[in-house]
């Protein structure tokens, strides 16, 4: 069974692997390429409440329509006129908690705690500053009209906030300290009165104790006067030995045994009247609870206040928004696509990409390492915490969440982009009728830079963002189409399915089938559909790459409303370059990456109706690329070209064959030049290494043979020495012997390591023992000598008067100094001192 339902997931594994991917998963994809997750999080940063984090979490959000798209854009757009105006300062969001999980506890049934209303309470209160601030924004403008339709937007967002119920805030903070959440004593005449009266027992209760314990510890019946709690009664520790000395009743001991815990007899009505009021205490805190939780909830279960917590979350978020323009110095621009509520496209009239216009744009991506340092985001209500409603939790895991670490809560000022001049503006501004765009140029010239940059303006117009354009009248018609799917296929950051054994280029053909299928399935796909193709038809043979990057951009622009890929091929150049005939195609139009040909570098500027060469051998010369390499490459280039039918700059035509067989020639000539002087220098250096390892070989014998002959005659002198002055040591020694045992124990000492003596003197095999004798501890070798090792019966003994043989012990005689042993079949007597252990 268990094995089946293995099988059936491994099934399941191979469908979804099999499955195509919808245009929505492929849209996410592109999202990720083009780094969407990288420009959200840098509005994310700006936040200044956790509502606001989570809004932008864990990307910005869509629009899913032209219309709400639009609306997005103009709440942006109010809301940048509102922050330059000083409305709307981080202060004005201070308190600001996400409560929604509190309200939709209540609306359950449960009673919120003391904590829980404070938190609202506050929350509540940053509402109506929020609102007060984008309130005083008509009253304090001159304009009233005008001020109101500018600020008309962020009005109609924050409008939830008014409805926000001031007279439920004030109860709760008469009931709930704010911050903290304890219940007051103002919270009702009962509570007042419980407390008063259980601080008055608690006093009374003390001073009793207080009396009785420093009486028991001056008649040494305590440690120390102490009153300490058991069982949530007061009571005093005493000596265990003590404990009748004081009625009362015994409500513990310690762990030792040797303290006693009591309660006086006094003391039991007051505890007793304690332990009321607290009960008492307690259900009075919770019908205060219960009705601060109903009067929260209101007539509508908490939706408006819902709405208005969502409304303050929605703020935040447009003003980072707001916040984020102003740090990129990006400007508002029209979004086109049915966007004017007739329901057409709102373009050139061609339907095409001609509402693509976006002068002096700049990759946001780039900008943010020439600007200010991003913020931390969400700092507001970020250690709050809403755990217990039914796992619901919504603030613990937000502490560290955020880019920067900006967190002084003081209003940010407006950044400088002066250094941002270090990133070249492009325009990126597509001719009416236009559906298929091919830039090409040298590489390092910023190709898929500018693809990158127009899908992620795509991206941010329909997520209400103001775009890095130029401003004033340079970006005054700045529009771009609304799209609904942007499909991307962009090499450098194509991941290669290894497991499945694709190569690089099987990778992006799959890729570009999946596109294709996916325009074309999608109806909508001609209006509100991008594609954006890093060189099609790249990693194969480039005649038939060319054959299929034109194919795939025909096929791909008559499905998508707009086509921009890159490219190096011709094909492609030609392609885009024509009018319908020749090979090109109706509204297709070229744009070339500038090269500087005096610096020999890119200027990363769009030139439109122009197709660029790709350069690479002047680029490769100014990377520093070997001169003759260089030069050799370009020759072959050129007669490649001339092969090809296209004419270089320095053909004539009729002499093309000519200049071609000279090329050929000294071409030859010089590879064979370099070849013979390439194996000339390899014979010298080979006679040279030869020469020098003989005469090496010949050092070295020499230097050995020395050697040799060094360490003997330093050997032989060793030794001479060291003899001579041996005998001049025994010498000296046996003359200052005077009896034998001394003269004995030198001879003994003199022996080398691993010999000893026997009973008979005589010099054999074995280790001394502390005596100076043989061992008695029984290594190999050793001797019985009486003084240490003696054989039992029945062991097996080394007997050396047999030659070193094995022999069985019969029996031991310690008065004579024998042992009887048996070798085969000749049983004999041996003294103790000739017969050893076996190792």
């Amino acid at each position: 069974m268990v094995a089946e339902e293995e099988e059936d997931e491994d099934d399941d594994d191979d469908d979804e692997a099999r499955r195509e991917p919808t245009a929505e998963e492929l849209d996410a994809e592109a999202r990720e390429l083009l780094q969407w997750p990288e420009l959200s999080s840098q509005v994310r940063s700006f936040t200044a409440t956790v509502l606001g984090f989570r809004a932008c979490t864990p990307f910005l959000p869509l629009g899913a329509s032209p219309a709400i798209s639009a609306r997005w854009l103009s709440e942006t757009t109010a809301c940048v006129a509102a922050c330059d105006a000083g409305a709307l300062p981080t202060s004005a969001f201070e308190g600001t908690k996400d409560v929604r999980a509190f309200i939709r506890g209540a609306a359950s049934g449960k009673t919120l705690s003391g904590a829980s209303l404070a938190d609202i309470a506050s929350t509540m209160t940053a509402a109506a500053r929020v609102w007060a601030s984008v309130e005083s924004l008509v009253a304090t403008t001159s304009d009233a009209d005008a001020a109101a339709a500018a600020f008309a937007p962020l009005v109609s967002l924050a409008s939830p906030l008014a409805s926000t119920p001031r007279d439920v805030e004030t109860e709760i903070r008469r009931c709930v300290a704010v911050p903290g959440g304890n219940v007051l004593d103002d919270a009702s005449d009962a509570l007042r009165a419980i407390r008063d009266a259980r601080r008055d027992a608690e006093r009374e209760l003390r001073e009793l104790l207080r009396e009785t314990a420093d009486y028991m510890a001056r008649k040494n019946f305590a440690e120390r006067a102490q009153i300490v709690t058991r069982l949530n009664r007061e009571c005093i520790p005493i000596k265990a030995g003590a404990q009748s000395e004081m009625e009362g009743v015994i409500l513990g001991a310690s762990g030792s045994g040797q303290t006693v815990f009591k309660e006086p007899a006094g003391a039991v009505p007051l505890n007793n009247a304690i332990a009321e009021l607290n009960a008492k205490e307690d259900a009075e805190i919770e019908r205060v609870l219960r009705t601060l939780t109903a009067l929260v909830l209101g007539a509508d279960d908490g939706e408006g206040l819902t709405e208005a917590v969502e409304a303050l979350g929605a703020v935040d978020a447009t003003r980072a928004k707001a916040k984020h323009a102003a740090w990129l110095d990006a400007s508002p621009v029209k979004v086109v696509g049915g966007t004017d509520g007739d329901g057409d496209d709102d373009d050139d009239g061609g339907g095409g990409g001609g509402c693509v216009r976006l002068p002096g744009a700049r990759h946001p991506l780039l900008l943010q390492r020439t600007l200010p340092k991003l913020p931390r985001g969400g700092t507001i209500g970020a250690s709050e915490s809403t755990e217990g409603w039914d796992g619901e939790g919504e603030g613990d895991d937000d502490d560290d969440e955020g880019e920067g670490e900006d967190d002084d809560g003081e209003e940010d000022e407006k950044p400088s982009t002066s250094s941002a001049s270090s990133v070249v503006p492009i325009d990126f501004v597509v001719p009416p009728r236009t559906s298929l765009v091919a830039i090409t140029g040298p590489n390092t010239g910023g190709k898929t830079a500018s693809l990158k940059l127009l899908g992620l303006c795509l991206l941010m117009a329909r997520a209400g963002l103001h775009l890095p354009v130029a401003r004033g009248a340079a970006g005054a018609d700045a529009r771009v189409p609304w799209t609904k799917t942007v499909l991307a296929d962009l090499g450098d950051a194509q991941s290669l399915d290894l497991e499945g054994g694709l190569s690089t280029f099987s990778a992006h053909l799959r890729r570009l089938q999946r596109i294709l299928r996916a325009s074309r399935d999608d109806t909508d796909a001609k209006r509100y559909t991008v594609v954006l193709l890093d060189e099609p038809g790249g990693g194969t043979d480039p005649a038939e790459g060319a054959a299929l990057a034109s194919a795939v951009l025909r096929a791909s622009a008559d499905a998508c409303r707009l086509v921009v890929a890159t490219s190096h091929y011709d094909e492609v150049k030609a392609l885009a370059g024509g009018d319908g005939g020749d090979g090109g195609m109706v509204g297709a139009a070229n744009a070339a990456v500038e090269f500087d040909a005096a610096t020999l570098r890119p200027t990363y500027r769009l030139l439109w109706g122009a197709s660029g060469e790709s350069n690479a051998l002047a680029i490769a010369r100014g990377l520093g690329l070997d001169a003759g390499v260089a030069d050799r490459a370009e020759k072959r280039w050129r007669r490649q070209r001339r092969a090809a039918g296209l004419r270089g700059d320095d053909d004539d035509g009729a002499g093309a064959a000519t200049v071609t067989a000279v090329d050929d020639v000294s071409e030859l000539a010089s590879a064979l030049e370099r070849e013979r002087a390439s194996q000339e220098e390899r014979a010298a250096s080979a006679a040279a290494a030869l020469t020098r390892a003989e005469a090496l070989h010949d050092d070295v014998f020499l230097r050995g043979a020395k050697h040799l002959r060094l360490r003997e005659e330093i050997c032989v002198e060793t030794a001479e020495r060291r003899g001579v002055e041996a005998m001049r040591d025994a010498e000296t020694t046996l003359a200052l012997a005077e009896t034998r045992e001394e003269l004995e124990a030198f001879a003994s000492e003199a022996l080398p390591r691993g010999w000893t003596f026997d009973a008979r003197g005589e010099a054999v095999p074995g280790e001394k023992n502390r005596d100076g004798g043989g061992d008695g501890d029984g290594d190999a070798g050793d001797g019985a000598d009486g003084r240490g090792w003696t054989p039992k019966v029945g062991s097996v003994v080394i007997v050396r008067r047999l030659g070193g043989a094995e022999a069985e012990v019969l029996d031991v005689d310690e008065g004579a100094r024998e042992v009887l042993v048996k070798f085969g079949s000749i049983t004999t007597r041996v003294l103790l001192a000739e017969v050893s252990r076996v190792a």
